[in-house]
C-alpha cells in the first residue's frame, strides 16, 4: 500500500506509547491549537443557542447544552494535552492521549446521537401529550 508510506510513523505503536516523544513542530502545534480553539468557539455558539431556546423548547435546548458540554470538554482537555506535549512532559506528553481524547469524543458523540434518535422523540411526545391534556383541565390557561 504505497499511499500509506507517509503515515508509517502513525502505524507504529512506538509512536503513540513513547514516554519521551520528539517535540511537536511549530506548524503542528499551531494547527492543534487552532483545532481545539475551534471546538471551544463552537461550544460557545451552542451555549448561546441553548440560552436562546431554553424558554421555548427545553428539549432542543438540552441537546445544544449537551453538545456544547462535549465540545467544551474536548477543547479544554485537548489544550491541556497539547500543553503537555509541547512542554515534553515524560508521560503526560505522550501521543497516546490524543487517541484517548478522540475515543472519548466519539463515545460521547455516539451517546448524544443515540439520545437524539431514541429518547428525544419519545420525550417530545410525552410533553406534547401532557400539554394536550393540561389544556382541558380546570385552572390551567392552556399552556
Amino acid at each position: 500500500m504505497p499511499f500509506l508510506a507517509g503515515f508509517a510513523a502513525f502505524l507504529d505503536y512506538r509512536y503513540w506509547i513513547n514516554t519521551r516523544p520528539v517535540p511537536l513542530g511549530p506548524s503542528l502545534v499551531s494547527g492543534f491549537l487552532l483545532f481545539f480553539c475551534w471546538f471551544l468557539a463552537a461550544a460557545l455558539v451552542l451555549f448561546l443557542l441553548y440560552r436562546l431556546y431554553r424558554k421555548g423548547d427545553g428539549l432542543r435546548a438540552g441537546i445544544f447544552r449537551r453538545f456544547a458540554g462535549i465540545l467544551t470538554n474536548v477543547g479544554l482537555i485537548g489544550l491541556l494535552i497539547l500543553f503537555f506535549a509541547y512542554e515534553q512532559a515524560p508521560v503526560l506528553g505522550m501521543r497516546l492521549w490524543f487517541l484517548v481524547l478522540v475515543a472519548y469524543f466519539l463515545v460521547r458523540l455516539g451517546q448524544l446521537v443515540v439520545y437524539v434518535i431514541r429518547d428525544y422523540p419519545r420525550r417530545k411526545a410525552i410533553i406534547a401529550e401532557r400539554r394536550r391534556i393540561r389544556k382541558y383541565l380546570p385552572g390551567s390557561k392552556g399552556k
